[in-house]
């Protein structure tokens, strides 16, 4: 580029620019410190294994593309899916973590966000502020001397905000067990923008058929789909209520003192909550 196209543009850019790396900065951060999405991910990491116990051992973790599976086991009428179910559970048993979505900001912005181009752009405007230096150590334009006086703290603050985002962004996908190189910013941010919006509706939906029909919000019903849920993935069909309250009530319980981890060697429907063996990542 000339160097008055970057001087004419220079302020467009940087406007342009500087909120596409704050939302990949808040969206990062954001979604890696929020408890409330940690233990609605503990709660579908439970609920996995109770209905995959059967087949084989628990697992400690999942890949986040699965979320979108939750939309995909459905009951036999197909209203109601496992995500529904996972609703229920989190505003009757966890009522405060309801309103994770809450917590996790400019996604849906940072969603939209080619992080690797607005790398590049940065540093082209960092080549063309260079290529201005230079001009100006041979002509000493006073033109330039002001654009540069100007300008050039405004872009050392674009550089060090684009080395924010891109950091907290791998630090955000390494939190989650995934790669950067495999899952950039337009595949893991749509991820919690598809589940927040299908999470949201799933409530919507539980309060319409609450109110249309009231006993659907017993336990019982509820146990009830999920027990349906677990024979439509070929599992075992024992009901899921049995003894005192149900192996799924114990989970669901147990989850409140304890985050979930599994002992893969345990070949067994039940879960085991245990601080010390405690997993960071999904």
């Amino acid at each position: 580029m000339t160097i008055l196209t970057f001087m004419g543009n220079f302020s467009e850019n940087l406007q342009m620019l500087t909120p596409q790396l704050h939302a990949i900065i808040a969206a990062s951060v954001s979604i890696k410190s929020s408890q409330k999405l940690k233990k609605i991910l503990e709660i579908i990491l439970a609920l996995g294994n109770y209905m995959n116990s059967s087949k084989r051992g628990a697992v400690y973790g999942f890949k986040l593309q699965s979320l979108d599976l939750l939309l995909e086991t459905k009951s036999t009428d197909r209203k109601q899916t496992l995500l529904h179910y996972i609703a229920n559970v989190v505003r009757e048993k966890y009522p405060t973590k309801s309103l994770f979505y809450n917590e996790l900001h400019y996604v849906d912005k940072a969603a939209a966000v080619s992080l690797e181009n607005v790398l590049l752009d940065v540093k082209e405007l960092q080549r063309g502020m260079d290529y201005s230096w230079r001009e100006f150590s041979v002509s000493h334009n006073a033109i330039l001397k002001d654009f540069i006086s100007r300008h050039e703290a405004r872009l050392s603050k674009l550089t060090e905000e684009a080395h924010i985002a891109q950091d907290a962004f791998e630090d955000a996908v390494k939190f989650f067990g995934e790669s950067s190189k495999t899952m950039p910013p337009s595949v893991f941010f749509p991820i919690f923008v598809r589940f927040i919006k299908a999470y949201r509706l799933a409530e919507e939906e539980n309060d319409q058929r609450s109110t249309k029909s009231p006993s659907l919000r017993g336990k019982r019903q509820q146990l009830e789909l999920l027990s349906e849920l677990r024979r439509k993935q070929g599992k075992e069909t024992r009901h899921v209520y049995e003894g005192k309250d149900g192996a799924i009530e114990d989970i669901i319980t147990a989850l409140k003192t304890v985050p979930f981890t599994a002992r893969s060697a345990k070949r067994s429907s039940r879960f085991f909550c245990d601080a010390a063996h405690s997993e960071e990542h999904y």
